[in-house]
């Protein structure tokens, strides 16, 4: 008898070592991804470097990427936008989002291509830059040029849209966040700050006393599609993995993200 139980203990065993991931090469791949430390309404939530229970709509929506892709775990973490992105050079984190497209990140990471070209088709979503000043504010500018560049605007540390300001030929503050921009424009210290209007539209919203008299001017400065970017070093490993992952975000982002980032909107500030 307890020869036969022995026997039934070893085939269990070896039934179990057969289905485990080391023997069918499903072994579990963790994306370490980082986003800023800022909120950017409402892709994500919360000025600080935890990953909170409502996270934003961005966030919830690169989570779905395990649901989409088997054996696939995603860590987050957060950090000022400037860490992210030196972070990404290094191979210290995976990815990082949200990450509009230009010249100089390439040489830090990758992002989705199509017929080597970058691919909108594969962003995470769309997001417009537009000049906030206050009333009465002489910026002159026609929607491609400003007709006088000689104009300080202030803009957050390593956003794009920093680059951008400089091309139209006119001095930019960097600051470290979108908070302090608009702080620097109610002490008068910028003519105006050039800001993501998502997350300028929140601030305003959620700060109506101080400040209350800024005004958001049109047209935008730069309408950009946001990406996922890879760092070189899990693409290089992992090059099939890089693009079912930014497949799939293509993919969420049609059927999910509209539906993810809408109780963010209806919620109080």
């Amino acid at each position: 008898m307890k020869a036969c139980f022995h026997a039934f203990v070893a085939i269990a065993l070896s039934i179990l070592l057969l289905w485990s991931p080391a023997r069918t090469g499903h072994a579990e791949t963790v994306l370490h991804v980082a986003y800023e430390d800022k909120t950017q309404f409402p892709y994500y939530m919360g000025d600080t470097q935890k990953v909170l229970d409502r996270p934003g709509a961005a966030v919830e929506l690169v989570k779905l990427l395990e649901e989409r892709i088997p054996d696939l775990k995603i860590k987050f973490s957060r950090y000022p936008w400037k860490r992210c992105l030196a972070m990404l050079n290094t191979g210290q984190v995976d990815g990082i989002f949200n990450a509009s497209y230009n010249d100089a990140r390439t040489r830090i990471g990758e992002y989705p291509r199509k017929n080597g070209q970058v691919d909108p088709s594969r962003r995470l979503t769309t997001i417009s830059y537009h000049l906030y000043a206050l009333p009465n504010a002489e910026l002159a500018w026609n929607g491609a040029a400003f007709e006088d560049p000689d104009l300080e605007i202030g803009a957050p540390l390593g956003y794009s849209i920093v680059n951008d300001l400089e091309k139209l030929g006119v001095s930019v503050m960097k600051v470290r966040s979108s908070a302090q921009s608009l702080q620097l424009l109610v002490a008068k210290r910028v003519d105006a700050v050039a800001l993501q209007s998502v997350t300028a539209d929140f601030l305003l919203s959620n700060n109506p006393g101080p400040l209350a008299d800024i005004v958001r001017i049109d047209p935008p400065l730069k309408t950009k599609p946001y990406y996922l970017m890879l760092s070189r070093q899990f693409k290089e490993a992992n090059p099939e993995l890089a693009e079912q992952i930014w497949n799939a975000l293509g993919e969420l982002r049609k059927e999910k993200l509209e539906a993810l980032a809408r109780p963010y909107s209806s919620e109080p500030g």
